[in-house]
């Protein structure tokens, strides 16, 4: 089976962090090793096909004496065969799925979080606020325009009171 790890990286025209080098060659051995577990569910679903084969072949002599009962037989045991298969199929997949998207989201996470976190030095290197630093600074002159607000409604008041 071929795996995901290469001698060398492919050249970029950015850097990469290296924990998001390594999240995302730790995401390729894991689906390595769950393309690995497919790999051994399909050799054990082949086994087992393999047996039913040999108890199929050993039961052909019963054929040649009553065809019937020996089809009937047949239709239950590959029914069964395959109920079985499909049940255990179906819960193995469902379980790899289910590490894949929890997996993928931890990546998806930790490789946003590196690039939200390099985005914002290189923001702050070139100078340019944030999303944040501008909400938070719009908060403020909305602040200080209330309170300017409020002393130029005061400040009528006071001089009517001083023209008496």
């Amino acid at each position: 089976m071929k795996t995901t790890t290469r001698k060398t990286a492919p050249k970029l025209p950015f850097e990469v962090p290296t924990p998001v080098q390594k999240a995302l060659k730790n995401a390729g051995s894991e689906l390595d090793r769950l393309g690995a577990k497919a790999k051994t569910a399909a050799v054990k679903a082949e086994k087992t096909v393999r047996v039913a084969a040999r108890d199929l072949a050993k039961t052909g002599e019963s054929f040649a004496k009553a065809p019937r009962a020996f089809v009937e037989d047949v239709v239950e045991s590959g029914k069964d065969l395959g109920e079985k298969l499909t049940k255990d199929v179906k819960t193995r997949v469902q379980k790899a799925g289910m590490q894949a998207a929890r997996r993928a989201e931890d990546v998806t996470k930790m490789v946003g979080d590196k690039v939200g976190t390099a985005v914002e030095k290189g923001l702050h290197r070139l100078n340019v606020p944030t999303r944040h630093e501008l909400r938070t600074l719009a908060a403020k002159v909305d602040t200080l325009g209330r309170k300017i607000d409020t002393f130029k409604s005061k400040k009528p008041a006071a001089r009517a009171r001083r023209a008496r």
